[in-house]
């Protein structure tokens, strides 16, 4: 990978070679006990260590990336679909409670 180069896992780990996979710098997932799951079934047997979970990265409590050079990777397990189908009722309910914060886009 080039040096700051951000590397998606698509398909579990069965395209990234063992030499791809070791020079990530940060490896992080979206669910780390789905990924652990997994791991017992076979796959992402040559991942470097995870260093945090989305929820970690999007609070702030671990960094991303800290500089121009580092090479970061991650294997997001969740299904989009999921997300679509909740995110519509997640919205609902807090309008309905009066919560929550318009993002500008």
């Amino acid at each position: 990978l080039e040096e700051g180069a951000f590397a998606s896992l698509v398909d579990y780990d069965s395209y990234w070679s063992r030499e791809a996979l070791a020079q990530a710098a940060k490896f992080c997932t979206d669910d780390v006990p789905q990924l652990k799951l997994y791991q017992s079934m076979g796959y992402f047997q040559n991942i470097p260590p995870i260093y945090a979970d989305l929820g970690e990265l999007v609070t702030g409590r671990k960094n991303g990336r800290t500089n121009a050079t580092e090479r970061t990777m991650t294997a997001n397990l969740g299904l989009a679909i999921d997300d679509m189908a909740v995110a519509p009722l997640v919205f609902e309910r807090a309008r309905e409670k009066g919560i929550g914060t318009i993002l500008p886009l």
